[in-house]
């Protein structure tokens, strides 16, 4: 006579694996679906482009020039903030953070004293004004463009210019970038990473870090820099306070560089340093 508690048992053991197996499964494809999100969507991850709207109204110094350019059939618009003479002791080429816009430059650069200097304002594929996508080739790509249009508006060549460059955030990683295929003469990084990757580990996890399909790296393009001139002045300014990029990174920068100079900011978070190192800022780009 059979023991129904040995069928009961039997029946038991050959419906588990297919629990487990489903559920394993059904497991293995959420975290599947969630990685694809994670990689299709790190764009936006990374980038916050957004328009100007009406509180820019009057940002523009009434000096400034847009420059209007053409990338691959996209438009574009970059900003430039003239020197007081003909033409300008130094170019500053500025970068802002993956959320500012070109013009939130402008409530710095009220106080710059140095009027000898220029800027030109750039925003990224996408922001402002700007059609396009934001990639590091793109954002490569449109600020050559930009430059190469302020050139011919000033009638001068590139190597006339003593080209600076100037970046926070995201921007000081675009601003590096720039150094290593332009003759840059000054660099100013405020609040950078040492790699977007490192980065993103803080902030998602390594595993996550190492979906990212493009990444800036600082220390390869800090040792760029010092092969393609020696001579370049560097300086790192970051807050103490820093909770998006944390302080051990621009730290880390400058003690595996000793060529740059490093500016701890007390008491400054990732924004507020631009208003706390606002005076130290001014005064090394003016040296």
């Amino acid at each position: 006579m059979r023991n129904p508690s040995s069928t009961l048992n039997r029946g038991f053991i050959q419906l588990w694996p297919r629990r487990v197996i489903r559920t394993l499964l059904g497991v293995g494809l959420l975290l599947l679906a969630a990685l694809l999100i994670l990689y299709f969507r790190q764009h936006s991850m990374v980038y916050h482009p957004r328009p100007y709207d009406e509180s820019y109204a009057y940002a523009f110094p009434a000096n400034g020039v847009e420059i209007s350019y053409t990338v691959a059939t996209a438009k574009y618009c970059a900003y430039y903030i003239p020197a007081t003479a003909p033409f300008p002791k130094r170019l500053w080429i500025a970068f802002c953070g993956n959320g500012s816009l070109a013009l939130d430059w402008t409530t710095i650069l009220r106080e710059y004293w140095a009027h000898e200097d220029a800027f030109l304002l750039i925003d990224y594929p996408g922001y402002g004004k700007n059609g396009g996508y934001a990639t590091i080739a793109s954002t490569r790509a449109s600020t050559d463009a930009a430059l190469k249009a302020l050139c011919e508006r000033l009638k001068l060549s590139e190597e006339q210019l003593t080209l600076c460059t100037i970046g926070h955030s995201l921007g000081a990683a675009v601003a590096l970038d720039f150094a290593t295929h332009h003759r840059v003469q000054n660099v100013v990084l405020i609040s950078p990473f040492t790699t977007l990757r490192e980065e993103a580990a803080t902030m998602l996890g390594g595993w996550i870090a190492r979906l990212l399909i493009e990444s800036y790296d600082n220390r390869a393009n800090l040792a760029e820099v010092a092969r393609l001139n020696p001579d370049a002045r560097i300086a790192i300014f970051h807050g103490t306070r820093d909770q998006v990029i944390p302080l051990r990174m621009g730290r880390e920068l400058a003690r595996e560089f000793p060529f740059v100079e490093f500016f701890a900011i007390e008491d400054a978070d990732h924004v507020s340093v631009l208003n706390h190192a606002h005076d130290k800022i001014i005064d090394w780009m003016s040296r």
